[in-house]
C-alpha cells in the first residue's frame, strides 16, 4: 500500500484523530490544573542521644551508639509506614483522614533513612499552612514515641528526636509542554485507532 493510499485512509477517518487528540488535551488540562493546586513539602528527623556516657576513657559505647542510632532511625522510618502513626498525626495536626483506607494512610508519607542519624519525611498536604501543622505534628508524634521507649530504657543514654528544615513547595506545570505531548499522543493513538477502523470495516 502507497503511502497515498495511506493518507486517504487517514483522511476518511480524520473525525476519529481529532475526537482522540480532543479527549486527551482535555484530560491533560484538568490533570494540570489540578496538579497545580497541589503541595509537596518536605522535612529532615535528626536522632540523636538524650544523654552521652560520662567517662574520660575510651568510649566503647561510641561504635554501639552508632550502630544503635542506625536501627532507631530504621525504627523512626518504619513508624511514618504505620497507619496508625499516620492517623494520630493526622489527628494531632487536625486534619481530616475520613475516607482513607489502611493502605492508604501508610503511603501519606515517605520517609527514608539518609544516613544514621538523618530521616527524610516527605508528604503532599493540600497548602502550605497544612504542611507546617503536619510537620509539627510528625515531630510531636515521633518525640512522644521514643519517650515511650526512653521510659522503658534501663540506660538514660538515650534517644530524641528533633525536626528540621521544612520545605513547601507548590507544584507547578508546564501547561504549553504537558498540552503538545497530550496532543502528539492523541494524533498517535487517533491515527491508530482510524487505521483499525477502517480495517475492522473492510
Amino acid at each position: 500500500m502507497e503511502l497515498k493510499e495511506y493518507y486517504k485512509i487517514w483522511r476518511e477517518h480524520i473525525s476519529v484523530v481529532i475526537y482522540a487528540v480532543l479527549v486527551a488535551v482535555v484530560a491533560v488540562y484538568a490533570w494540570s490544573v489540578k496538579k497545580s493546586e497541589t503541595y509537596y513539602a518536605s522535612l529532615l528527623l535528626d536522632v540523636s542521644r538524650v544523654e552521652t556516657q560520662p567517662t574520660a576513657e575510651y568510649k566503647y559505647d561510641q561504635f554501639y551508639r552508632l550502630q544503635a542510632d542506625e536501627k532507631f532511625a530504621e525504627t523512626v522510618s518504619e513508624w511514618l509506614k504505620s497507619s496508625g502513626a499516620v492517623r494520630s498525626i493526622f489527628d494531632k495536626a487536625g486534619v481530616s483522614s475520613e475516607g482513607k483506607t489502611m493502605r492508604g494512610l501508610s503511603k501519606s508519607f515517605q520517609a527514608e533513612k539518609l544516613s544514621s542519624q538523618l530521616v527524610s519525611v516527605r508528604f503532599s498536604p493540600q497548602n502550605e499552612d497544612e504542611a507546617k501543622k503536619i510537620a509539627n505534628a510528625v515531630s510531636a508524634v515521633v518525640s512522644d514515641k521514643t519517650k515511650g521507649l526512653n521510659a522503658e530504657a534501663r540506660d538514660p543514654n538515650w534517644f530524641k528526636v528533633d525536626m528540621s528544615d521544612l520545605i513547601v513547595l507548590k507544584n507547578t506545570q508546564d501547561l504549553r509542554l504537558n498540552l503538545a505531548l497530550a496532543a502528539f499522543v492523541g494524533l498517535f493513538v487517533g491515527t491508530l485507532l482510524a487505521f483499525g477502523k477502517h480495517y475492522i470495516s473492510e
